[in-house]
């Protein structure tokens, strides 16, 4: 969650309401903010994702970040 807020400096404080199913796009991500959020999981979580697996709808929320990084992870050991 911290990382979300670092790439969303400017809505950091409408953060703080964001549940884990409520949908990024309404919190300021968008094109720009969702390939800092890409690069960012890719170094912090040491997984990396051709173009073509960048599906928009595995980061719409939280959760589906989380399980998509899950699952990346678990595909990659």
């Amino acid at each position: 969650m911290e990382m979300l807020r670092d790439v969303l400096a400017e809505e950091r404080d409408r953060l703080d309401a964001l549940g884990p199913d409520d949908d990024l796009s309404g919190f300021g991500v968008n094109s720009m903010t969702f390939i800092r959020l890409v690069l960012a999981l890719e170094m912090e979580f040491g997984v990396s994702w051709d173009d073509d697996d960048l599906q928009y709808q595995n980061f719409l929320t939280v959760n589906s970040i989380i399980r998509y990084v899950e699952e990346s992870m678990a595909d990659s050991a």
